[in-house]
């Protein structure tokens, strides 16, 4: 994606493409979009700590502190050419979206939330020695569904550190996103004001594999504001209302931001594959009514490391031909009894 200007005339009488500086800034953010935002933060931070032992820099080293703490959230909102699907967003959503995390994360919840991320992350490594779960170590035995019915669109994740929902977030590296689109691509009828105006809101959710529920949530309201650029800042639980689901020995689904009190299911209950736990909802951290899904190897959210999901029965389709470019999608396109989704992608059960 490299805008090209003409510039001089070479000797061939061509104009010579120069990038603007438009596009080269377009590509450092797309590059700084795609690094773990840990190391985006932490870089900056020891940017300050270096230049408060540098006289003349000393009294600015609050800028490089400042820039560590609000970069990774703003580069959350930056599409990359790797994602599978556009995210552009103005601005003015953009600010909003900043300013939410901002107010959430400096309560009492948000820090909590915060350290718990961070610990997880860095006990997940331990626990694997620094070689963590992927397609080719620690893979999981359970095949599953997608935890629908109907066609849904993949707006996040994917199975490589370039396509990952959130690779820095060692629990969430393998998750998705799932939303209902319309004909014209849109996610809610009107204004997408309400919450009813949305395709996915009330959804039934379904569970990807026969297994035991082991932990139910159900309570939290659904953000009364979808769409808005806003994001739920008093809630204590970024999942929402969820549901997680033992499948095999260190095996668990988790399908979360399920809606106020639709959960169907309590702990210990059996389901079975395609059973109804709940419906699609917009409770805890969420932007507007959506699905999130991920298999991970423990009940736990915040100390679980991420599975890679395989699923089957599922029909795949997208508007692009862009699997092609990535080995690891292309070469299960065909293969429709396993399949690894990545964001763009329409996703259905075959036999819908």
């Amino acid at each position: 994606m490299t805008e090209k200007t003409p510039a001089s005339t070479g000797q061939s009488g061509r104009p010579a493409p120069v990038e603007t500086l438009q596009s080269v800034r377009r590509r450092v953010v797309e590059w700084l979009a795609g690094r773990n935002m840990f190391v985006v933060m932490g870089g900056f931070f020891l940017l300050g700590f270096v230049a408060r032992r540098i006289g003349p820099l000393a009294p600015h080293d609050w800028v490089f502190f400042l820039i560590g703490g609000i970069l990774p959230i703003l580069l959350a909102t930056v599409s990359t050419e790797a994602d599978g699907y556009d995210h552009e967003i103005s601005n003015a959503d953009r600010l909003k979206f900043l300013v939410s995390q901002l107010r959430w994360g400096f309560t009492p919840w948000g820090i909590l939330t915060q350290v718990l991320q961070i610990g997880g992350t860095a006990l997940a490594y331990v626990r694997y020695l620094g070689r963590l779960p992927s397609r080719t170590r620690h893979t999981p035995s359970t095949r599953l569904t997608v935890p629908f019915s109907g066609e849904w669109t993949t707006v996040n994740g994917g199975i490589t550190k370039p396509t990952s929902h959130s690779w820095g977030i060692v629990s969430q590296r393998y998750a998705y996103d799932f939303v209902v689109t319309d004909e014209n691509g849109d996610t809610h009828d009107g204004d997408g004001e309400e919450l009813t105006d949305y395709h996915a809101f009330g959804e039934p959710i379904r569970a990807p594999a026969d297994g035991t529920v082991v932990k139910t949530k159900a309570s939290l309201r659904d953000y009364p504001k979808p769409g808005s650029g806003w994001l739920e800042w008093r809630t204590w639980d970024i999942a929402g209302n969820h549901v997680v689901i033992e499948h095999e020995s260190g095996e668990y689904s988790l399908v979360a931001h399920l809606k106020h009190e639709s959960v169907r299911v309590d702990p210990g209950d059996e389901v079975t594959r395609g059973q109804v736990v709940g419906e699609c909802g917009n409770s805890g951290f969420s932007s507007e009514p959506h699905l999130h899904f991920q298999l991970q190897d423990s009940a736990n959210f915040w100390f679980a490391a991420g599975l890679v999901p395989r699923f089957v029965g599922t029909a795949v389709s997208r508007d692009d031909d862009r699997r092609v470019e990535h080995a690891v999608y292309e070469q299960l396109e065909d293969d429709r009894d396993e399949l690894y989704l990545w964001a763009g992608d329409t996703v259905a059960p075959a036999d819908d």
